[in-house]
């Protein structure tokens, strides 16, 4: 009987990554209280998902598109107008070999939002998204650490050391506040949100998330006026996880559950806001695991089963910072007003060398500015390109590298000479780790064995690809006696052609 020791390990692996696009579309009526259109200026919109789940082999995403569209009304002064509807939506998206009980992130954005005008009170309203979808096999795994009485067993093994998960919880926190501005509001004409500034502190089996919403708001004045404030407010919830230590690695990411963004109705001269958000933490745990590669017995008939696992190893997180700034010539704004400017970051592409990668990307900018052509607000789209280099020893040429892109902060001057002088800091964040596929031994049995041999010294003269370990376990001896009888010093060492003796190994040395 073999006594062996069991070691558990829950593998964290990317099993299946798929980009999914699709629109959703609505017609909207414009309210009795609003004039006509006559043309849109601008449309944008946040995206929010209540509910997510895989449903047979389907990944079945419910949520809505909180939509804003300024337009120009039809009337005598051509007013600026803002709109604000929501879009809901129910979308499934087919996957490969997945059951309902595998893990899986899902990250949706809007590409653009679209607007057609049907009539002078009605628009057709399509919001075009993206999905980017990664499958998880969170399984747990047994593995053959040791083996106790070691007095009968010859083993190779070698230590590695993993990350291993430890344990996933998930929580529903709200950032809410009523933020004052100075004058009369009569329209929200866009909000954009984004969650910054995020930390971690582990105690008592739990994760506090905190976190800053951001919210910017666009309005415009019963004066006619178009005026930005800002709202900072803070965010935190409580996530179980069990067991969890303040060595682990932690994944935290946001995800918006529903927005209510309104005039407040109680208080005058300001805005209501209330944003409900799904916090998920992935904790990693660092460990240092044996793996067995081989092992025999001289007395028994061993046999073990391996199986082959995709291990994940040297798990980080780095964060690095990328200053942009650029001047952009846009003649047609002749240094009139910039309401704002909305950026959005691509990675086109990127290069990944031992202790660092580099990118180059494109920030898309949006700008809404006044124009002396038409009298109106306009909207110009312009491309800037960028490179960033983030450098660290904790990365390698065969790291799998998971990058996402934070616009931190933003800034934007018009100067004499038609030019704007954008300045952004993005953060770079990465999500670094290095996969090995490795045999594991699950189990350890024997077997009965009849050592008819009864010669207690072999001659055998070394093969190509042979090694002491090989001989050892071919003739049922062990490497330290072939060592001891022909007077080899470094046991890793032997050439093709030598003689070796081999001696029939005696147990009960052992046991005196």
């Amino acid at each position: 009987m073999v006594d062996f020791e069991i070691e558990k390990i829950c593998l964290n692996q990317i099993i299946c990554q798929k980009k999914d696009n699709f629109s959703v579309e609505e017609n909207i009526i414009i309210p009795d209280i609003k004039p006509d259109i006559l043309s849109t200026i601008d449309s944008s919109g946040n995206i929010y998902v209540y509910k997510k789940e895989i449903v047979n082999g389907r990944l079945k995403i419910d949520g809505g598109i909180y939509a804003y569209i300024m337009y120009i009304a039809d009337n005598e002064q051509n007013n600026i107008r803002g709109l604000h509807t929501i879009i809901d939506f129910s979308k499934s998206i087919e996957l490969d070999n997945v059951n309902q009980n595998i893990d899986f992130d899902c990250n949706l954005c809007i590409k653009n939002l679209e607007c057609k005008i049907l009539n002078g009170r009605k628009i057709n309203v399509k919001a075009n998204i993206e999905a980017n979808i990664k499958i998880f096999s969170n399984q747990e795994k047994e593995l053959v650490k040791s083996v106790n009485n070691m007095e009968k067993i010859q083993m190779i093994s070698n230590s590695m050391k993993i990350n291993s998960l430890k344990g996933k919880g998930e929580t529903v926190a709200v950032a809410k506040d009523t933020i004052t501005i100075d004058d009369n509001l009569a329209d929200i004409l866009n909000s954009e949100i984004s969650v910054k500034n995020k930390e971690i502190k582990i105690s008592y089996n739990k994760v506090l998330s905190k976190a800053d919403v951001i919210v910017e708001i666009m309005y415009l004045t019963e004066e006619e006026k178009i005026n930005i404030t800002t709202a900072q407010i803070p965010l935190m919830g409580f996530i179980d996880v069990q067991n969890i230590s303040d060595q682990e690695i932690c994944n935290t990411e946001y995800e918006i559950r529903n927005i209510n963004i309104k005039p407040n109705n109680v208080e005058e001269h300001s805005i209501f806001i209330e944003i409900e958000f799904s916090i998920t933490c992935s904790a990693f745990e660092s460990k240092e695991i044996n793996i067995i590669q081989d092992l025999y017995s001289p007395e028994e008939e061993i046999k073990m089963s391996q199986e082959l696992v995709t291990l994940i190893q040297d798990k980080n997180i780095i964060r690095d910072v990328c200053n942009v700034q650029e001047k952009i010539d846009v003649s047609e704004i002749n240094s009139n007003k910039i309401y704002n400017i909305k950026a959005c970051p691509n990675i086109v592409k990127e290069n990944q060398l031992n202790n660092s990668v580099s990118y180059e990307g494109e920030l898309v900018l949006k700008i809404l500015y006044e124009s002396n052509i038409t009298n109106r607000i306009e909207v110009k789209e312009q491309t800037v390109s960028f490179t960033h280099t983030v450098t660290s020893e904790k990365i390698s040429k065969n790291s799998n590298i998971s990058t996402d892109i934070e616009i931190e902060s933003k800034d934007f001057i018009c100067m004499p000479d038609n030019t704007v002088d954008v300045k952004l800091n993005m953060n770079f964040i990465l999500n670094i780790y290095q996969k090995s596929d490795v045999n594991i031994v699950n189990n350890i049995t024997v077997e009965e064995y009849n050592n008819n041999n009864s010669n207690s010294l072999v001659i055998y003269f070394v093969k190509d690809g042979d090694t002491l370990w090989k001989i050892a376990k071919k003739f049922k001896s062990t490497m330290e006696e072939i060592a001891t009888v022909n007077n080899i010093e470094n046991i890793e060492k032997i050439n093709v052609g030598d003689q070796l003796y081999i001696p029939k190994y005696v147990y009960t040395r052992a046991s005196q």
